[in-house]
């Protein structure tokens, strides 16, 4: 079966021949693919915030990107190193051009699912802008409700667009909860936040495209309210928040395809292979009955991941997640 298909099927919460895989990003391919990301000189957003302020690499890349198509460059390495981990769903980043990168990942990955990024909800703000976001929600309502009613209209053009480029799939990373639960008060959510998020989930449906939410953080207290705007897929279920996989699979498996849920703040990052694959394991023993189920990390392959940990968990998904042996209740 190709990768678009295995995707496709889970997303439609069948069950296709092995589980299926992806992630949010990969930030070494070099320790993959022997290739590097590289930065243009005007490039902004997150590639930046990643390359200069975590890890302070911009200026190489920047000095390896003057004589290339930052874009296209970028496109072929994220493909190459999906493909050789074995991933279904191919996600934009690292680019200065995202519509296109879209373009150049249909051409040269045409048997993949290639997904664009969404966003323009309410999430948890940064500190600097905390004070003045709260003061805004609480004391005039209205008018920030207004504004966020304008914002959603610009994203809704913005999903359009990557549709039109190419993506089947859009990915909403913003978090809206915190480890002990919601960062709001739950009429926020309720009022300010998931009206929106079902326009943007219907605007993806309108153009035959699915919807993916991420959230960090333990959002037992709002998850029926963020699975009713009608998302096609759940990430991350995050472990370190106490999210339980298989409870989630139990209760919402018939309504919204999983993904997750490898802790990418702990047992990536510190377990050894083996702690991994033992992880990797009981995930697809908790969410893969039935289909409907992505194996990923909680978050993403961030550089504090070892590369071992990384190849790890896809050699689990491709030799255990096999449906045959799933349900032939295999033993491991």
């Amino acid at each position: 079966m190709k990768p678009r298909e295995r995707a496709i099927r889970a997303l439609m919460l069948e069950e296709p021949d092995r589980v299926p895989m992806f992630e949010l990003e990969f930030q070494y391919p070099e320790e993959i693919i022997g290739e590097p990301y590289v930065l243009s000189e005007n490039q902004t957003g997150w590639a930046v915030t990643v390359f200069r302020d975590f890890l302070k690499t911009d200026k190489e890349r920047i000095r390896r990107g003057r004589n290339l198509n930052v874009t296209e460059h970028n496109s072929r390495v994220l493909a190459e190193t999906c493909k050789k981990m074995g991933y279904d769903i191919i996600r934009v980043g690292f680019v200065p051009d995202p519509l296109e990168s879209l373009r150049i990942l249909r051409k040269i990955v045409p048997d993949h699912l290639i997904a664009g990024s969404a966003g323009g909800t309410l999430g948890i703000p940064d500190g600097k802008n905390m004070a003045n976001l709260v003061y805004q929600i609480y004391r005039k309502p209205s008018e920030f409700k207004r504004e966020m009613e304008e914002r959603i209209k610009e994203e809704i053009e913005n999903i359009k667009r990557q549709a039109d480029a190419g993506a089947e799939v859009v990915f909403d990373c913003t978090d809206y909860c915190l480890k002990e639960g919601p960062f709001y008060s739950l009429w926020v959510y309720k009022e300010l936040i998931f009206p929106f998020l079902k326009m943007l989930v219907d605007a993806a449906h309108k153009k035959g495209i699915f919807f993916i939410k991420h959230t960090d953080g333990n959002i037992w207290p709002i998850i029926d309210d963020l699975v009713a705007t009608g998302i096609d897929a759940l990430h991350s279920i995050d472990p370190s928040a106490g999210m339980r996989l298989s409870e989630v699979k139990e209760k919402f498996g018939d309504k919204v395809a999983l993904c997750g849920n490898v802790d990418a703040a702990s047992t990536m990052v510190y377990g050894s292979p083996e702690d991994v694959a033992r992880e990797a394991r009981q995930c697809i023993r908790d969410g893969a009955a039935g289909g409907g189920y992505f194996l990923t990390t909680s978050n993403c392959i961030y550089y504090g991941v070892p590369p071992v940990n990384s190849i790890t968990l896809s050699e689990i998904g491709k030799k255990y997640g096999r449906y045959s042996k799933i349900n032939s209740a295999f033993k491991y």
